[in-house]
């Protein structure tokens, strides 16, 4: 896949130029992880190494909050609360969704639990840090040879950008 770049990553990278830009009313770390590191088995030891690591050695001041963007580029955007997120981080979660339905966004940040998932944000929640999962995890081409970069949304990665950096004023 030469050139290609994940939706989480393209977020992140929007987020990045927009910091440039403007800089933002507090810190912010961007934090590039994967939990399928080794790829798509999540039944071994071999998963969530980057925000595993991150968590036992994150020093300096604990982030406020931690939102993970995770297949967010689907075409047909629907993202739910994450249960654990919901359980772990309500307050994110709410702090989220409000302020996508503020944004003109609420019928794709849909609030209500759509699932519970295993993620990055996990280990960041064990290390107390209040995390939680942003993810359409409804996307029929994932982890399939048909998970291509034509099913990458402008419109919706645009969606999700647009949040993530309100975010971050």
């Amino acid at each position: 896949h030469r050139g290609l770049v994940l939706p989480g990553v393209a977020i992140l990278l929007g987020v990045a130029d927009a910091l440039k830009s403007k800089a933002p009313t507090w810190g912010v770390d961007l934090l590039f992880v994967d939990g399928e590191d080794y790829g798509k088995d999540f039944s071994g030891p071999d998963v969530l190494l980057g925000s595993r690591y991150y968590a036992e050695h994150f020093s300096g001041t604990k982030p406020l909050f931690a939102v993970l963007f995770d297949m967010v580029g689907d075409a047909d955007l629907q993202i739910f609360q994450e249960s654990y997120s919901v359980a772990n981080a309500p307050e994110v979660v709410e702090r989220v969704w409000t302020l996508a339905e503020e944004m003109g966004f609420g019928k794709v940040f849909r609030p209500t639990v759509g699932y519970a998932l295993d993620d990055d944000h996990i280990p960041l929640q064990k290390a107390g840090i209040r995390a939680i999962d942003v993810i359409d995890f409804d996307f029929p081409a994932h982890h399939t040879v048909n998970d291509t970069e034509d099913k990458v949304s402008a419109r919706s990665l645009g969606i999700v950008g647009e949040v993530a950096v309100a975010l971050t004023r």
